[in-house]
Order: structure tokens, then C-alpha cells, then sequence
């Protein structure tokens, strides 16, 4: 560390750091020394200026974004301040980097201070500050290489990282004459020397990221940096391999309009080769994910055979999978507040059942009880952001892992605050309503069965023609009654009897595939196309997709649409059809909350008629 009290002028300090800059960069001294000279200092105007330059060194230029040092709380807890900042910075200040672009003969120190005035607001922003950054961005790197070249010293290298990344991102932000830039690019992709290959893929993943400055052309010869990294005996970790380097040599092969499959299948290799370390039984879950990317990528190869090795080491492992479950204990306060809010729902259930059965039914058609869409949104964007920033390993039932899409994942946090309130408020009042006006005998599978016919559109038989054009007569109820009357009396007994374990197979299997039966009937005879183009011909599109056509959206209110994916959808809702038609449930999933949920369904359903939003 330089003794500053070497200096006697803060002009011999310049003139120290013009020629040891790039030393001093690469060490982070830069900022250290100016504030050693500040505090050394008796000139005030020394002191003032010192802190400039420690000020232009306190940003962090991170590709385009230049980031503050020090960010706090204003003076209300909701005013974020930050330190530095650039639309704070004082005429004199602007002056006096002006002054240095000038007099200091540092083309690092010329690249920082054009950039910053570069990015300062409109006024002092100024185009010939961009093309001043570049020209010295490219001086700086080349200077960076040669100290490299002499020295090998490996944080040299590291800078020539650091200053690309920023350099074609200024770039992309004017128009500008390219030529230079793509010729140092061209410099340190071929013609330098023992430049280790994470900064080559460096500098090819900056080129793939600024589209508009670099074509394919570009990109000529590039791929053979990988090929010769695969052939080296000196191997790769295949986390790097599989998670970047490679999937880099496929955008590369993409945008040269080459083969990528080689490097898929290198790619599912080194997935396996993952795969092959983990031996503790516990994280066993993590590879069977890289058993799944392995797949992937084969599947993308076109390489069958290793395809195919793949999913039978996924099935092997598959019955081997078990991931630690952990409970946190309600607090006493929480405790008691729940006990409080299901006495009140308790309550309201007494009061209900002494209403005639066609009331209670009507009320749970209305669903005020159920989750507001609007709520429900809000609530689903206040999960831990934490959580953005790691990676999420989803599985199925079946202990399948999930590939979630990215506009998935929001959808999912919807559900997940749905569900949560679900649990809380709306199954119990079910229960209190339902279970409980069943075990009185104030709702009988006749009374439910009665009002569905008189009051809903259900009940109405319509008459559809088949092929030969003979006229059919379909009435739900009479697809619908053995499941509802399955339901009555399997609760009854359980009601009645200590001893009776009632079974909801039946009752929930039935039902669950007439509501899509109905979904059908609905839009069929609202004149809502259901059918689809498919690679077989015309088919009938997907329960779930039916909540989602435009013209349905039309018909159904938003909290009741809500309701409807999250009962049937396949993108994190219990999508409780296909798990019923493929049999994915075992015996302790058929809990009677599905068949609440499912009545509930059908009484949202069945207020309806065959005008747009319009409800009983």
C-alpha cells in the first residue's frame, strides 16, 4: 500500500495515479488512496476534490446499470436514498470531470470519467461522452492483455472481463462505428495467447446478449473453443459444463444455423455425470433432477439410446426419493385467533341450517365465502421474494419433477394463496354447512337433487342429435344422482356410526369426470366452440383450456373462474380430473373436502344461464 504522505500536491498524486492505475484497479486501491489523501490534506480544495474522485470510484458499473454504493432510508421509511448519485452531482463537480477527461493520461481514468458524465441527466448527457468511454475501454483492455501476456497474472485477465461487459454495453446504447470494437473482439477470441476459456465464453455470452451489435458472422469459428475444451484431458466441472458453458455452444450452433445436437447430448452427459456423484440418499431428489435434464437433453439430441438409459436410471431411482417434511408450530395468539375465527364459522353454519335446504344451496352457489379474485391476486404477490433467487425443484404425485414455465409460476402463487385460504375458511364452512346439514337431515341427497332440478340450468334436459340424426335427450341429474346419492349416505353412516369408515372413491371418481361433462353441456349450448384442431384431426380441447376461451370469460365472473382452474387446472391448481382419470390417486387423496369443493362446483356452475355474466 502506497504511503500517501509521499505526496506533497494533489497534482504529484495525479500524475501517481495516471501511471499506476491500472495496478491500482485491479487491486480496488483507488478509492482507498484518494481517501488517505482527503484525510491527509490541510487544502480544503484538496479535500473537496479528492472526494470527487472517490465519489466518480464509489459507482459500480455493471454491465449498462451503473449501481450506488450506499443505499438508506430517507427521511420517511418509504424514501430510499442513495450514495452517490449522479443527479446530485453539482456544476463544479461536471467541470471538473470534464477537466480530468483532459489532463489525465490514464485511458482508464478517461473511460470512468466520460461514462459517468455519459450517464448523467439530460443536459450534461452528451453523445461525444459514449464514443470518449468506448475509445478508452478498448485501450484499457489491450493494455490489461498486455500486462497479461507478461505477467500471466490471472486478475489482468479477469479485468479484460469486467471492461468488455461494460464496454458493449455502452456501445449498444449509441450509433456508432462498430469497427473497432468488433476488431478487438476478434483480437481476443483469436489472437491472444494462454487466455483461459471462462473468459472466451465471457466475452461469446456478451456478444450473444448485444443481438444488434454482432451478427452471426461474428461468430465464425467460434464453436471450436468448446470442441477443443471437451478433447482437453484437463476436464471441465460439468455443473459449469452443463449450466453455462455448453448451453452457449447451442445458442452459438442456433444463430450459425449448425447442427446443436452434439452439444445437447454433451450436455445430457454431463448431466449424468452429475448425477453419478451424489450418493447420499437424502439429496437423492437433486439427482433425480439431473436424471430429468439428462433426459431433456438427449430427447433434443435425438440420441435414443442414451435417452432411453436415462429414464430407466429416473424410474430406478424414482421409489428411492423422500424429501424431509418440517411443521412450525402455530403461536399461542395464532392459535387462538384460528380457534376464535372457526367458532365463528361454526356459527354461521348453525344459523344457515335452520333456513329451508333450497336456501343453504343457493348461498353456496353465490360463494361470497370463497376467495375474492382481487384479494387473492394481491395476497399472491406477497410471497418471499427470497425465494426468486433459488433454484425450485417441483414434483408431482407421482414424484415426477415439473418443468415449470416461467408464466406458470406466478399462476402457481395465485393457487397457493387460494389454497391457503381455502383451508382456512372456506372447507371448514363447508364442513359446518354440509356435513353437519347432512347429519341433522336438513339436506338430504333428495332436497340437493330437487334443487338442482328446479332451480339450476342442470336440471333441464336438451336435446342433442348424433350422426345418424336421431334426436338424445341429456339431463345431467341422471348421471349426476348416483355419485350425490353415494355421497349422502356414505357421510350419513359416518355421522351415525363410530365405527363406519366411509370410502369417497366413488362418489368423488363419478362426479369429478361428469363436471367436465357439463363444462361441455355449458358451452355447447351457449354455442361456445369446443373443438380444436389437433394433430390427429378435430378434437375437444382440455377441461382446463375451457376456462380460459375468450368468449367463456364472457359468461363466468373472475372469482368463480378462479375457483374452477384451481379445482381442474393443470399448471399447480389440484387438477383434480386428470388425476382422477389416470389414476393417480391412492386411497388416503379421496378425502370428502373433494367432493365439497366439487359441490360447490356444481351449485357456481349451475346459477348460471345462457346469457354473458348474467347470474340468478
Amino acid at each position: 500500500m502506497k504511503d500517501t504522505n509521499q505526496f506533497k500536491s494533489i497534482d504529484s498524486l495525479y500524475t501517481y495515479i495516471d501511471e499506476n492505475s491500472f495496478e491500482l484497479k485491479r487491486n480496488f486501491e483507488l478509492t482507498d488512496i484518494w481517501l488517505r489523501y482527503r484525510n491527509q490534506t490541510q487544502l480544503e480544495t484538496e479535500k473537496i476534490k479528492s472526494q470527487w474522485e472517490i465519489d466518480c470510484f464509489l459507482f459500480d458499473l455493471k454491465s449498462d446499470v451503473l449501481f450506488s454504493q450506499i443505499y438508506s432510508h430517507g427521511k420517511h421509511i418509504s424514501e430510499i436514498t442513495k450514495y452517490p448519485d449522479l443527479n446530485e452531482f453539482k456544476n463544479e463537480v461536471v467541470k471538473y470531470l470534464q477537466l480530468r477527461i483532459s489532463s489525465s493520461k490514464s485511458p482508464l481514468l478517461k473511460a470512468r470519467y466520460n461514462h459517468l458524465l455519459w450517464k448523467c441527466p439530460s443536459g450534461i448527457k452528451q453523445t461525444k461522452y459514449a464514443i470518449g468511454a468506448i475509445e478508452n475501454y478498448i485501450i484499457s483492455i489491450k493494455e490489461y492483455y498486455n500486462r497479461f501476456k507478461e505477467t500471466e497474472n490471472p486478475e489482468n485477465s479477469f479485468q479484460i472481463c469486467q471492461l468488455f461487459e461494460v464496454l458493449v454495453a455502452i456501445s449498444n446504447e449509441i450509433k456508432f462505428d462498430m469497427a473497432e470494437l468488433k476488431k478487438l473482439t476478434q483480437f481476443l477470441l483469436f489472437e491472444t495467447d494462454n487466455i483461459e476459456f471462462y473468459i472466451i465464453h465471457s466475452i461469446l455470452s456478451d456478444m450473444l446478449e448485444y443481438r444488434k451489435i454482432f451478427k452471426a458472422i461474428d461468430f465464425n469459428n467460434t464453436l471450436i473453443f468448446f470442441e477443443e475444451q471437451l478433447n482437453t484431458k484437463t476436464k471441465l466441472d460439468d455443473l459449469t459444463l452443463g449450466h453455462e458453458y455448453l448451453s452457449t455452444a447451442i445458442k452459438i450452433s442456433k444463430k450459425l444455423g449448425k447442427d446443436h445436437r452434439i452439444w445437447h447430448n454433451e450436455k445430457g452427459l454431463a448431466y449424468l455425470r452429475l448425477a453419478e456423484t451424489i450418493t447420499n440418499p437424502e439429496q437423492y431428489w437433486v439427482k433425480q433432477d439431473y436424471h430429468a435434464k439428462a433426459i431433456e437433453e438427449f430427447k433434443l439430441a435425438n440420441n435414443i439410446t442414451n435417452r432411453k438409459a436415462s429414464e430407466k436410471l429416473y424410474a430406478d431411482l424414482k421409489p428411492l426419493i423422500k424429501l424431509n417434511t418440517f411443521s412450525i408450530p402455530y403461536t399461542k395468539e395464532i392459535e387462538e385467533a384460528f380457534n376464535k375465527h372457526d367458532k365463528n364459522l361454526r356459527n354461521k353454519a348453525e344459523i344457515l341450517l335452520k333456513l329451508e335446504s333450497s336456501k343453504v344451496y343457493r348461498f353456496i352457489s353465490i360463494g361470497d365465502f370463497f376467495p375474492d379474485y382481487e384479494i387473492t391476486l394481491e395476497a399472491s404477490k406477497k410471497s418471499n421474494k427470497f425465494l426468486n433467487y433459488l433454484t425450485t425443484i417441483s414434483f408431482d404425485k407421482n414424484k415426477n419433477i415439473i418443468k415449470d414455465k416461467v408464466e406458470n409460476k406466478e399462476l402457481k402463487n395465485v393457487y397457493k394463496a387460494y389454497e391457503h385460504q381455502l383451508h382456512t375458511t372456506v372447507l371448514p364452512q363447508l364442513h359446518y354447512t354440509i356435513i353437519h346439514g347432512i347429519e341433522s337431515g336438513n339436506l338430504t341427497f333428495k332436497n340437493f337433487i330437487n334443487f338442482l332440478e328446479q332451480e339450476t340450468w342442470i336440471g333441464k334436459t336438451h336435446i342433442r342429435y348424433d350422426l345418424g340424426g336421431n334426436e338424445q335427450h341429456i339431463n345431467w341429474i341422471e348421471q349426476l344422482s348416483p355419485s350425490i346419492v353415494e355421497f349422502f349416505i356414505q357421510t350419513q353412516a359416518w355421522c351415525v356410526s363410530k365405527y363406519y369408515k366411509p370410502s369417497f372413491i366413488l362418489c368423488i371418481d363419478s362426479f369429478t369426470l361428469k363436471m367436465e361433462g357439463i363444462f361441455r353441456s355449458f358451452c355447447e349450448i351457449a354455442k361456445i366452440p369446443i373443438s380444436t384442431y389437433q394433430e390427429k384431426g378435430m378434437q375437444e380441447i382440455y377441461m382446463h383450456n375451457v376456462f380460459d376461451n375468450e368468449i367463456i370469460i364472457k359468461y363466468f365472473n373472475e372469482d368463480d373462474r378462479l375457483f374452477f382452474n384451481y379445482l381442474f387446472s393443470n399448471d399447480g391448481g389440484l387438477n383434480l380430473r386428470n388425476n382422477i382419470a389416470h389414476c393417480f390417486y391412492t386411497t388416503n387423496d379421496y378425502h370428502p373436502n373433494k367432493m365439497l369443493l366439487l359441490i360447490s362446483a356444481l351449485l357456481r356452475l349451475g346459477k348460471y344461464n345462457y346469457t354473458e355474466k348474467t347470474s340468478s
